[in-house]
C-alpha cells in the first residue's frame, strides 16, 4: 500500500499492522473535493470523513442564515463518528476550504471494520477525548466578554514555543471570515483588533503570518 494513503496518515488506524491496513483498504471510498464543495450535509448517508490532504470546515447555519464555524479538520483528522453510532446529522455541514482529498467510511463498512478490529473502538474513544478538549477550548474563548481577549487567547494557542523567550511567527489557519465566525464576531472587528494590536507594538502581521512580540505576552500575561 502507498504510505501516502489516509490509512497511514490518520491516527485512528495506528493500532493496525501494515497487513491489517491492506485488508481494510477496500472499505474506504476516496473522493476529491474542490474549495467550497460540500463533503457532507444534513440528511446525507452516515459517514466518517477522514481528511487525507487539505482541510474541511464544520459549521452550522443559524436561524438568521448566518454561518457559525464549529471547527476546522486538517490532514489526519476526521469527523462524523457520532453518526456511525446512531446519532443523526440535522444541522452540520462539512465543506472543503481548499482542494481536499477525503477517505469516506460509510456506516455499513464501519460496522465491518469494528467487527474485524475491535481495538479501533478504544482508539476512537481516545481521539474523541481530544476533540472534546478542542470544544472546551472554544467555549473558554467565547466565555470572554472582550473580543480583544478572545483574539489574543486564540493566537496565543497557535504558539509552539514551550516558554516565551523570543518573538515567534505563527500562521493563522483560518480566513478572517472563518476566524470571526469562530470567535462569534464580525470580520471587520477582527481586522480592527489586529490593527490595534499592531499599533500597540504587540504583534507584526503580514497576511496570515503573525509575529507575537514579547510585549504581546507581557500585555495579556496570559489572561
Amino acid at each position: 500500500m502507498n504510505k501516502s494513503s489516509c490509512l497511514y496518515k490518520v491516527p485512528l488506524f495506528n493500532p493496525l499492522t501494515m497487513n491489517e491496513r491492506d485488508n481494510i483498504q477496500c472499505l474506504l471510498h476516496h473522493k476529491t473535493f474542490q474549495k467550497g464543495e460540500l463533503i457532507f450535509s444534513p440528511g446525507d448517508q452516515e459517514q466518517l470523513s477522514i481528511i487525507s490532504s487539505g482541510a474541511m470546515k464544520i459549521y452550522r447555519i443559524s436561524k438568521t442564515g448566518k454561518e457559525q464555524l464549529i471547527r476546522i479538520v486538517k490532514e489526519g483528522g476526521y469527523d462524523g463518528e457520532n453518526y456511525l453510532f446512531g446519532l443523526t446529522n440535522d444541522s452540520l455541514y462539512g465543506e472543503a476550504i481548499t482542494k481536499t482529498k477525503v477517505c469516506i467510511l460509510y456506516k455499513t463498512e464501519f460496522n465491518k471494520l469494528i467487527e474485524l478490529y475491535p481495538q479501533l473502538s478504544c482508539r476512537l474513544l481516545q481521539l474523541n477525548a481530544h476533540k472534546t478538549v478542542a470544544v472546551e477550548e472554544q467555549l473558554e474563548l467565547l466565555a470572554l466578554d472582550r473580543i480583544e481577549n478572545r483574539l489574543a487567547l486564540y493566537i496565543s494557542r497557535l504558539s509552539t514555543l514551550p516558554t516565551i523567550i523570543e518573538d515567534e511567527i505563527v500562521t493563522l489557519p483560518l480566513s478572517m471570515k472563518e476566524l470571526a465566525n469562530y470567535l462569534a464576531t464580525s470580520p471587520e472587528t477582527i481586522s480592527r483588533k489586529f490593527k490595534n494590536f499592531q499599533e500597540r507594538g504587540l504583534i507584526i502581521r503580514k497576511g496570515k503570518k503573525v509575529t507575537l512580540l514579547n510585549a504581546f505576552w507581557s500585555e495579556f500575561h496570559f489572561l
